[in-house]
């Protein structure tokens, strides 16, 4: 196994001037998140209670749309990631791309929630599983250069995590908008549930563009120029070294922890509020979420910059470990939380967990750009494209199978939509295990693999040191 460099007494020097970014860049970065959550997570959220709860759909047959959407989702970014790496134009290798992707979306997303209500059920399959694959398609085009540009808005380390805490908070207004849209779509100024989905589906395709362009106009790459001077590397060249990269791997298998342990049970929430909170009021348990949900994410806002200021003083690595130990402890709060005695007890996993999660995603992606750098190190080549292709195929590997495992599992509960209020006490018991269990284990094992990660913080003084010595690269 490789063994990433090890320097503890080698100092970080001051950020320099030509890495220093200005509040308007972080600030324009940050604003494309939300367009980037809109399509990694939001689609997830919104589908199970439109296409199961409204459509009749079975959840089995909707983790199945999201699985196979998913699989080609992961299969067109190692590609997208090396035309992006490989571009070259006046206006760097990534805005492009993100301008044409949000404009992309901004139709594809929509065209989701415009299928005619009295098609029958495999008809109706038919359709979700082609509009979803359009808009995954268009959020390639998107998302790939958009992670990409996150490792090149600087070449410090300590930079990139204030990058990304600017980043983290802007992201957490996404729970002010997805975990309400089912809630909004029920409201009686719509004529009905389907109606609602549809006109808050054109709004936030119309959000797609809008957020995007501060991302695009505000931004700068600061590889660009030492990128379009160096040898275009092919795909799958990319991928053998890559792959070949041990402390990647390590990240990868610590991402992947977190992505089961969350997005497996993502959509649980509803559900057991609605159906074991509220014994089958799913108006009062849609509400509830969305409340808890908005909490989640002003606790997250407030958290951020606490956990940035300890990752740059006691190391990013220490801190994720921090992050993930408190997130196992958090998880199993929820078992005793979702309460029907007390249905806002919740509130207190969610002020607990919002620290862990919110810190964690904080300092992922300073890692990868740590990760790309070790690559530099050792192969002399700016491969951010392909990096953040990589990480988010393994990413949307694994988040297929949780896609579709999260359906089954919910049919296997026993849960049977059409019995609404009357739902077995078993069928109950058995979502409130899997929605606080899962993802304890998933943390722990996450945990597990942070503990052995390779590229310690004081390796990544070292690269960044050594890389100094070479050259700085030159900004556009």
């Amino acid at each position: 196994m490789s063994t990433a460099p090890s320097a503890e007494k080698t100092s970080i020097p001051e950020t320099a001037a030509a890495d220093k970014t200005t509040w308007a860049e972080r600030i324009g970065f940050a604003t494309g998140t939300l367009p980037f959550n809109f399509g990694a997570s939001g689609l997830n959220t919104i589908a199970y209670p439109i296409y199961n709860i409204v459509l009749g759909m079975s959840p089995s047959l909707i983790g199945i749309v999201l699985a196979i959407s998913r699989i080609w989702d992961a299969i067109t970014d190692p590609v997208m990631g090396s035309i992006s790496d490989n571009f070259r134009s006046k206006w760097g290798r990534r805005r492009p791309f993100i301008a044409l992707g949000a404009v992309l979306c901004a139709i594809a997303f929509p065209a989701i929630w415009f299928v005619p209500t009295g098609w029958s059920t495999p008809w109706a399959f038919g359709y979700f599983l082609a509009t979803t694959l359009i808009f995954f398609t268009a959020f390639t085009v998107y998302g790939v250069p958009y992670l990409t540009l996150g490792y090149e808005m600087s070449t410090d380390s300590n930079e990139r995590v204030r990058v990304t805490a600017v980043r983290a908070v802007v992201s957490k207004l996404t729970f002010f908008i997805v975990p309400w849209v089912f809630s909004l779509a029920q409201l009686p100024v719509f004529e009905s549930t389907i109606q609602g989905m549809r006109t808050l589906g054109l709004v936030i395709g119309a959000l797609f563009i809008l957020l995007a362009l501060p991302t695009v106009l505000l931004t700068r790459e600061r590889y660009a120029r030492r990128a379009a001077s160096q040898v275009k590397v092919p795909i799958r060249e990319g991928l053998r070294l890559t792959l070949k990269n041990c402390p990647f791997r390590y990240l990868v298998g610590i991402v992947l922890g977190m992505l089961v342990g969350t997005n497996l049970v993502s959509q649980l929430g509803v559900y057991v509020n609605s159906y074991y909170v509220f014994e089958g009021d799913t108006v009062a348990g849609a509400m509830l979420h969305a409340k808890a949900q908005t909490l989640y994410a002003i606790a997250g806002m407030i958290a951020v910059p606490i956990v940035s200021r300890l990752a740059i003083r006691y190391g990013k690595l220490h801190v994720i470990r921090w992050c993930l130990a408190f997130g196992i402890v958090a998880s199993i709060t929820k078992y005793f939380f979702y309460s029907r005695e007390i249905p806002e007890l919740q509130y207190v996993s969610m002020l607990l967990l919002s620290p862990s999660f919110s810190g964690f995603w904080v300092l992922v992606d300073p890692m990868k750009a740590d990760v790309a750098d070790y690559d530099e190190h050792r192969n002399g080549l700016r491969r951010e494209g392909m990096f953040a292709a990589m990480a988010n195929w393994f990413e949307k590997a694994i988040f297929t199978v949780a896609m579709l495992a999260s359906g089954v599992l919910l049919d296997l509960s026993g849960f049977d939509v059409a019995k609404g209020a009357l739902q077995s006490p078993e069928s109950l018991q058995s979502l409130r295990w899997i929605f606080a269990g899962i993802p304890a284990a998933a943390l722990a094992i996450s945990l597990w693999l942070a503990i052995r990660y390779p590229l310690t913080d004081a390796g990544v003084k070292t690269v960044k040191h050594e890389l100094n010595q070479r050259g700085t690269p030159a900004a556009t």
